[in-house]
């Protein structure tokens, strides 16, 4: 649980950070140099797993490459216009389920050159950790999926030990496939399907959602009540474990 509310710390700071970051700034590659290098040194070539099941979709204008994220691609706001409107990719068209395996092909930093040869209407701005991702789930599967998967670094971090942090909450070392099959069956299917579900503990709910935006907690009658959202969606959870599910969405 302490490693959560930390992520949840940083990624919620990320957020405010990025756009003080990023107003009128002419040095898109925040991370110091010496940091770049120690981060490309440990992590290029990295065989790992997703931890949470992702969405794909084309990314962005360019049709050679797929976008992977653990939120809906509707929310996204990497990219936008100059009035400062978001402009979202194309829906997503499907999930990679948690526990399939990448590698780290390279770190594309936005340095100037980089941005100037990116397509127009992609997150040029923004870091690029360039994928290649298993053909399906599991240790075993070495196959590779044809297209490059590109995932982004969110804006406001700034070195290496933020870096970390956020990389360590989106790809694993370690597979996570025994305890993803430890699971209730329908826990198994709601994290492959990006659903949170009744019953699910602090890790299946962000195996199936990704991390939350925030966490608020308070005590009722000797339980503790917990409510993370994720986007729209927002999760009550009692006593560490899911007790409703609020998805505008969701059909019915």
């Amino acid at each position: 649980m302490k490693r959560l509310m930390r992520l949840v710390a940083l990624l919620v700071s990320v957020a405010a950070m990025s756009a003080a970051l990023c107003s009128g700034c002419p040095s898109y590659s925040v991370i110091p140099d010496a940091d770049r290098e120690r981060i490309e040194h440990d992590h290029q070539g990295q065989l790992l797993f997703f931890r949470h099941s992702m969405y794909v979709g084309q990314f962005y204008d360019d049709d050679r490459a797929r976008l992977v994220h653990d939120r809906r691609f509707e929310e996204l706001t990497y990219l936008r216009t100059v009035e400062g409107d978001p402009i979202p990719p194309a829906a997503a068209e499907g999930i990679i389920p948690a526990g399939t395996r990448v590698r780290v092909e390279r770190l594309e930093w936005p340095t100037g050159e980089v941005v100037f040869r990116r397509p127009l209407y992609t997150p040029r701005y923004t870091t690029w950790v360039v994928l290649r991702v298993a053909a399906d789930r599991g240790p075993e599967v070495t196959v590779e999926r044809e297209q490059r998967h590109i995932l982004l670094l969110p804006g406001g971090i700034i070195d290496a030990d933020s870096f970390e942090l956020w990389f360590d909450a989106a790809l694993s070392t370690e597979d996570p496939n025994p305890w993803l099959l430890s699971l209730p069956e329908e826990q198994q299917h709601a994290i492959a399907l990006k659903r949170a579900v009744v019953g699910m503990d602090y890790d299946a709910l962000t195996a199936a959602m990704g991390f939350p935006d925030s966490i608020t907690r308070d005590q009722l009658e000797g339980s503790t009540r917990e409510v993370a959202v994720f986007g729209a969606i927002s999760v009550v959870l009692k006593d560490g474990l899911v007790e409703r599910v609020s998805d505008p969405s969701a059909p019915g």
